[in-house]
């Protein structure tokens, strides 16, 4: 792979792991057009890991009071809003964890299918739609919730619904972040904070996925690190602006906004890569 693949790809995995349209959709759709079938395990390492940098980036100053208050609460031995918010992430990844391990074939072979891809973006659509039907107000009035009291406001079982949610965005197709908030919206949980866990419990999500694509690796080539690099980069300054633009959309209650593109793209993608 050359740098203007490991940029568009970075680009891409970027931008539309945080807009709920599906990174994994896009990329099925980008690789079947350009024909990018061996862009390699590291480079899906690397676009990855330059999407969980953007995370920690935008919300660094909440992640580092997390830090803090999770560090006080082990060693004062009490359950803070970092334990609570912690114990939530662990319970919500278990649902993730267990469809990803268990249906892991069936999933790469949704990965070989755009028309699978085309009838997930198209469902994608419908659930960011049922959204605008969701009556309520934002509780808070920032640009997202930035702070551990997102930790009160999500029950366990909100959580693993969240995380059920997740499971079944491993689909090609099926947006994580659009699936999570959205679910998250529909069982009662503030816009704000439903989208702000959503991009946390993705940390968790990404990296295992990241680690999982490790073991498949055979071989390196240092000369490739340059390659990387820009693809990093790109999935990184990418994923920032996704993130902002999301949160945005999120904060005025309009995802169902993106339902259009989806409902766009999915059936373009049936018509001239469904046979593929």
């Amino acid at each position: 792979m050359g740098f203007f693949e490991a940029i568009l790809l970075g680009i891409v995995q970027g931008f539309t792991e945080f807009l709920p349209v599906s990174s994994s959709g896009h990329l099925v759709i980008l690789q079947e057009i350009l024909h990018l079938k061996d862009h390699g395990v590291v480079m899906e390492v690397a676009v990855h890991v330059g999407t969980v940098l953007s995370i920690l980036t935008v919300y660094f100053k909440m992640l580092k009071a997390y830090a803090s208050d999770l560090s006080v609460g082990i060693v004062k031995r009490k359950f803070t809003s970092s334990l609570r918010l912690t114990a939530l992430l662990i319970f919500a990844s278990l649902p993730t964890a267990l469809m990803g391990l268990l249906l892991k074939d069936t999933f790469e072979r949704l990965f070989e299918s755009p028309r699978a891809v085309g009838i997930s973006l198209c469902i994608t659509g419908g659930i960011l739609f049922i959204t605008k039907f969701k009556s309520g107000k934002n509780q808070v009035n920032t640009l997202g919730v930035i702070d551990l009291t997102i930790a009160e406001r999500i029950t366990f079982a909100q959580a693993f619904i969240m995380g059920m949610a997740q499971g079944c965005a491993i689909t090609p197709g099926i947006s994580r972040s659009g699936s999570t908030i959205a679910t998250g919206i529909l069982s009662g949980i503030e816009k704000n904070t439903a989208a702000t866990f959503s991009f946390i419990l993705s940390i968790p999500a990404v990296l295992g996925a990241a680690f999982l694509q490790l073991k498949d690796l055979q071989s390196f080539d240092l000369h490739y690190l340059y390659v990387l690099a820009f693809g990093v980069l790109s999935s990184y300054i990418a994923g920032i602006l996704g993130l902002l633009l999301v949160i945005r959309v999120v904060k005025k209650g309009r995802l169902e906004l993106f339902s259009y593109y989806l409902w766009v793209v999915g059936p373009l993608t049936l018509i001239f890569l469904g046979g593929s």
